[in-house]
């Protein structure tokens, strides 16, 4: 059995969402420079999906992943 680990708590993830939301626009557009139509793509650490999202919005095939259940639930 894995042990569930609480990595970066509740407060922490809310104050997270709160200064990151969105992912800065210079940063995605680096990182969609990279990303191709019918290639698989996946984003280690994603926590809540501020690149993520954007990335299924356009269409894109991506996964992530990420240890924390709490920025996933946010």
């Amino acid at each position: 059995m894995i042990e569930e680990k609480n990595y970066y708590g509740n407060l922490c993830t809310e104050m997270y969402e709160i200064l990151h939301a969105e992912a800065p626009q210079d940063e995605l557009n680096f990182y969609l420079s990279y990303a191709e139509k019918g290639k698989k793509i996946l984003e280690p650490l994603c926590g809540s999906g501020r690149f993520l999202v954007p990335f299924v919005e356009r269409g894109l095939d991506i996964s992530g992943i990420d240890l924390s259940n709490e920025m996933f639930k946010s």
